[in-house]
């Protein structure tokens, strides 16, 4: 896991050179909001419900831009296990929240469409992992409930994106996505809780976020 803070290293020193650079023009500056939803990438991983986002960005020259953006979103997991009698079906839920530093490396410069990518690298706080199961059919002491801790960390990843200016004004469209490297590393219960202990749960979540959303330049 030293590859993370390194990653954050090599992202801040760009970011400086960025920022230390004439701005390309007077509304170098873009306030982004957005909508967006998440997937883990993880082979069989849970799907995600919609979330938002919050960002600002600074293009410091007609190529090279930064910006600091936070993502919210929840993974939605169910599983359905079929044993002789009866069946048993598990909902596993997790929200997170990254901060990320980025760095965005445009293709192009053109008044309307502006395409760009690169690296990410910030931090991830992580809600606690929920965790359901039930029984069919349902009797009486065949629920069960309860939540396991996942520590907040580092994580690192890529994003591209796209800009659609409307009209002459300042405000425009955006569309993007991004990748994070994010493992999933969750605190044991205590002994006594037995109740969630057998839930299998996977090592990664490595989400990828698709979000769209609303920027105005200043």
């Amino acid at each position: 896991m030293n590859r993370t803070p390194h990653a954050l290293h090599v992202l801040a020193v760009a970011v400086a050179l960025a920022l230390a650079a004439p701005a390309a023009a007077d509304d170098a500056w873009r306030l982004e909001v957005s909508g967006n939803s998440v997937q883990s990438t993880d082979a069989g991983g849970p799907s995600g419900s919609p979330g938002f986002g919050l960002g600002i960005g600074y293009r410091a020259t007609p190529r090279i831009g930064v910006g600091l953006y936070a993502l919210t979103g929840e993974l939605d997991e169910q599983a359905r296990f079929r044993f002789v009698q009866p069946n048993y079906f598990t909902d596993k839920q997790i929200r997170m929240t990254p901060v990320l530093a980025r760095l965005d490396l445009h293709l192009t410069s053109g008044p309307r469409v502006d395409l760009y990518f690169g690296p990410v690298a910030g931090y991830a706080w992580m809600g606690d992992l929920e965790v359901r199961t039930r029984l069919l059919p349902i009797r009486p002491g065949q629920r069960a409930r309860g939540t396991l801790p996942v520590e907040d960390q580092f994580t690192w990843g890529g994003h591209v994106g796209v800009v659609l200016r409307l009209g002459d004004g300042r405000s425009s469209l955006t569309a993007g996505a991004t990748y994070l490297d994010l493992p999933l590393e969750i605190d044991r219960p205590d002994p006594g809780r037995r109740e969630i202990l057998f839930i299998p749960i996977g090592d990664d979540v490595d989400p990828l976020f698709f979000h769209v959303g609303y920027a105005y330049a200043f």
